[in-house]
């Protein structure tokens, strides 16, 4: 009974392992031509809770008949002189070897050796010893402990709550400024505004020497390209027409197109440089070009005079 026993729980656990391996790799190229039935997760889920069943089912069984044989009354039979009774004979099987090396329990027989005086309403209290599971269970967790105590407090080499916290915060921080590079780059000249910090005025003024000075002189005082002083403008003097003309250039007049070589921020830097030396008034500045273009402040609501006094213009870049 035994070997059949154990024999149906192994024929259940293999069945359960075959059908796992269904759903690895090797059952991709299958999953192609199988039934739609034989290939949803949620079969192999019903399947192997039905195995579940069975299985708690046999076993289930198996104690019920264990139980009973212990509960059946027994048979008393007097062995002849020199005949060898089956229980003489039987040995412990190797589960219940490894079962009492588990527990450590003493045996029924033998409880009168461990109990203790104290009675609580018929109830009497052995002295066992704990079960060497328990006890190598809590030997495990010492050793657990000291371990992590060396090496995440002492040793340092693993990441403590606070560590993954800040580690963590770092990263958010990485990609926080991932997110506001992409978000700047996307600025054009329908949303270029003024830059006022001093970093981005600076960086404007290194590409402006390394890039326009040759055409507009070192203080914007116009040399082959117009004046950048003063308040006329060729080709519009807001924000967004200043960020185009350098973005698109103007190939007629021979200004190169920069928007191959430089980003959109870079582009809005230079443009908030050039801002910065509106009204400067430099040595053996160029002659005025273009129209009067008069800077309507964002501070009051513009007037109609206010809104007139600003000139059309037929395209928006500079020099």
């Amino acid at each position: 009974m035994k070997n059949k026993f154990f024999t149906t729980i192994l024929f259940l656990v293999s069945s359960t392992a075959v059908m796992a391996q269904e759903t690895g790799p090797v059952a991709q190229k299958a999953s192609e031509t199988l039934p739609k039935i034989m290939t949803d997760p949620l079969n192999f889920i019903i399947a192997f809770s039905f195995l579940v069943m069975i299985g708690a089912i046999l076993v289930l069984m198996r104690v019920i008949r264990i139980l009973t044989d212990e509960l059946a009354p027994k048979k008393i039979v007097t062995p002849e002189p020199g005949q060898v009774t089956e229980a003489a004979v039987k040995k412990p099987s190797f589960w219940s070897k490894l079962g009492q090396s588990f527990n450590d329990a003493v045996p029924v027989e033998k409880e009168a050796d461990v109990l203790l005086d104290h009675n609580y309403d018929g109830i009497k209290e052995l002295d066992n010893n704990l079960p060497p599971w328990w006890k190598y269970g809590f030997y495990l967790t010492i050793i657990f402990a000291v371990i992590y105590m060396v090496d995440y407090h002492v040793v340092g080499a693993g990441n403590v709550q606070l560590d993954e916290y800040n580690a963590q915060l770092a990263e958010a921080e990485l990609q926080k400024a991932e997110r506001l590079k992409l978000v700047a780059n996307n600025v054009d000249e329908s949303t270029v505004t003024y830059l006022t910090e001093e970093t981005a005025i600076a960086n404007g003024n290194k590409i402006y020497v390394d890039k326009c000075l040759v055409c507009h002189g070192k203080a914007g005082e116009g040399i082959v390209g117009p004046n950048l002083t003063d308040e006329y403008w060729i080709h519009g003097g807001a924000a967004g027409d200043i960020f185009k003309t350098i973005k698109y250039g103007v190939p007629s007049k021979g200004m190169l197109a920069w928007q191959g070589q430089l980003t959109p921020v870079q582009i809005q830097e230079v443009t908030s440089f050039i801002h910065t030396l509106k009204g400067t008034k430099p040595a053996n500045a160029k002659a005025p070009q273009g129209d009067l273009y008069t800077e309507v402040s964002t501070t009051a609501a513009p007037t109609d005079s206010a809104s007139t006094s600003v000139t059309d213009s037929t395209a928006t870049a500079v020099n």
